[in-house]
């Protein structure tokens, strides 16, 4: 069985983090765990997110907003209109009104995810923190502070494939409405996969 190569694109722009001795370009383990689990949601999402009637999805990796942090990996669910298509990212969201989730993927320092992840409340209607499955237990301890920031807490396990959800946040409205379409408007322009001429 061949096995399917699946290119979760990254949004193109001058990277700060690319300024830091050593860079480079170069992948970092991080940039590899952050990868793998943009893959396993993919072919994870329909589970995690049952009752979603949303279930259209676009990634893109490495979001930038201004003022608001860097998303490792922001996702855009949508519902479907066959055949529709939308002549701006303002239309698209005023018609079919996706929703956003931004993750934030560490393999350790979990409080530097959950504070980065918070500020990502001003442009996604949800946001999360994924860790490796050896890395989670520190910080389930600290579970009710994840939902007292309503910030998501995942487990992600690479050698296994699988993401483990130990709180998922119900949507709010993003913080900064400007923003949120700022957001879709770099997943648009990155993926390409979104109904928008």
């Amino acid at each position: 069985m061949s096995q399917t190569v699946l290119d979760i694109p990254r949004f193109l722009f001058a990277e700060p983090r690319r300024n830091l001795p050593g860079r480079k370009g170069a992948t970092t383990p991080e940039d590899r765990f952050t990868l793998a689990f943009s893959r396993a949601y993919l072919d994870q999402a329909g589970r995690i997110h049952r009752k979603a009637t949303r279930n259209k999805l676009a990634l893109a990796r490495e979001i930038p907003v201004n003022g608001y942090g860097i998303a490792d990996l922001l996702a855009v669910a949508w519902a479907e209109v066959p055949g529709v298509s939308y002549p701006t990212v303002e239309e698209f969201c005023r018609m079919v009104q996706p929703r956003t989730r931004a993750f934030e993927c560490k393999l350790s320092h979990w409080r530097q995810a959950l504070h980065q992840a918070v500020r990502y409340r001003f442009y996604a209607h949800q946001t999360f923190v994924v860790l490796p499955e050896a890395v989670v237990e520190a910080a389930l301890s600290y579970l009710e502070t994840f939902r007292k920031a309503k910030v998501g807490l995942w487990g992600y396990g690479p050698e296994s494939g699988r993401i483990q959800p130990y709180f998922t946040p119900r949507a709010l409205r993003p913080r900064s409405p400007r923003y949120a379409l700022h957001a879709v408007g770099c997943v648009a322009r990155a993926s390409r996969s979104l109904p928008i001429r």
